[in-house]
């Protein structure tokens, strides 16, 4: 199995932990966690992560749709994970053209599938 590498982005500690440990569990390296947009685009640049896990309200003065805007062109698949339930938020974040967007609470065999595809398309 190729060891894929996932950032996560998630300013709330104990939904970060909870997804680190449940994507260590499915066999992932989760390199690195973040907890801001602008660790989320400097960490992405640097690492070159295999998929990321972005929160959209994270802290910062940029949010998860925005650093999402300054990944685009590292071809990195995003997978949103938003508690927030406004539409004209889920419309800004679908102009990334993420890989997906998932609602809080997230759905694990939801989260595992979509994972699993994202990465086999970029193979």
């Amino acid at each position: 199995m190729v060891n894929f590498r996932i950032m996560v982005v998630e300013d709330d500690g104990i939904i970060a932990l909870g997804l680190q440990t449940k994507l260590e569990s499915w066999g992932y390296t989760v390199d690195p966690v973040v907890f801001s947009g602008e660790d989320a685009v400097k960490e992405s640049y640097q690492r070159k992560p295999d998929l990321i896990l972005m929160d959209i309200g994270v802290k910062g003065d940029l949010n998860g749709i925005e650093a999402a805007h300054r990944i685009k062109e590292l071809d990195i698949p995003i997978i949103f994970i938003t508690g927030l339930d406004d539409q004209s938020i889920t419309r800004k974040a679908m102009e990334t053209v993420p890989y997906a967007l998932l609602k809080k609470p997230v759905n694990n065999d939801m989260l595992k599938h979509l994972i699993q595809s994202a990465l086999e398309e970029k193979r």
